[in-house]
């Protein structure tokens, strides 16, 4: 399964909510795959693999690619990366199936449970191609009123794309006392059934995540956590 959390505008905190999903899932003993698409290198950066040999921008040129193994769990889950490039930008002419394309051409979706892809914040050929490959498309959102109109603009986008694809919007790295004007209840109110029905609770722990295979988070976020994956992935998780 092929997930892409992504908004149009940067800050909303996809590549962080990508870890998440990605640490989740690899714990609870699943194959997973990142795949970076951001010049800006800030999933790569996390996992320590920046400027690397194998990348996402040799992958968009068609060439093949080999992932990074970052980690290995008990539960038999894998972790690994296909980190971004710096040059990526460049890339302006490739078609907007490109990646989808070398995803079934090196057999990825044959090799991992689940892929999981971290464009960057504007809507660029990167951005495109992370969106068409994508099962699941999840728009990240903060509970400020630049990312609500950011989040509502880019659906806008997302239809005008004809897209098979499921999509969810997701309120993400929420906290109720920074809430001004009450964006939650607009998010609520504008996106419906597309809305995931929990805001993602600010994870303070998150490099304790990232770092340490056995760190335990809180139980009432890891419950939210859960309930966002079993939405997004459509399974149910234990």
């Amino acid at each position: 399964m092929i997930l892409t959390t992504t908004n149009k505008k940067g800050g909303t905190g996809k590549t962080t909510l990508n870890i998440l999903l990605a640490e989740f899932l690899y714990r609870h003993g699943q194959k997973v795959l990142i795949i970076g698409l951001d010049p800006n290198c800030s999933i790569s950066e996390v996992y320590g693999k920046v400027l690397q040999d194998q990348n996402s921008k040799l992958l968009l040129t068609g060439r093949d690619v080999e992932a990074y193994l970052l980690k290995e769990h008990t539960s038999g889950g894998t972790l690994s990366i296909i980190p971004e490039d710096l040059d990526l930008s460049m890339l302006s002419n490739i078609m907007d199936t490109k990646l989808k394309l070398e995803i079934r051409r090196q057999n990825f979706v044959q090799k991992y449970d689940y892929i999981i892809i971290d464009p960057p914040g504007t809507w660029n050929a990167q951005t495109r191609n992370a969106v068409f490959a994508a099962d699941t498309i999840i728009v990240s959102g903060k509970c400020s009123p630049l990312d609500y109109k950011a989040t509502l603009q880019y659906m806008d986008t997302l239809q005008e794309c004809c897209l098979d694809s499921e999509v969810f919007v997701v309120c993400n790295a929420y906290n109720k006392q920074r809430d001004p004007g009450n964006i939650w209840a607009q998010y609520q109110q504008t996106f419906k059934d597309f809305l995931i029905p929990e805001p993602i609770p600010l994870v303070n722990s998150f490099q304790k995540l990232v770092q340490n295979p056995e760190y335990s988070i809180p139980s009432a976020v890891e419950k939210r956590m859960m309930n966002f994956i079993s939405t997004v992935t459509g399974k149910e998780w234990v």
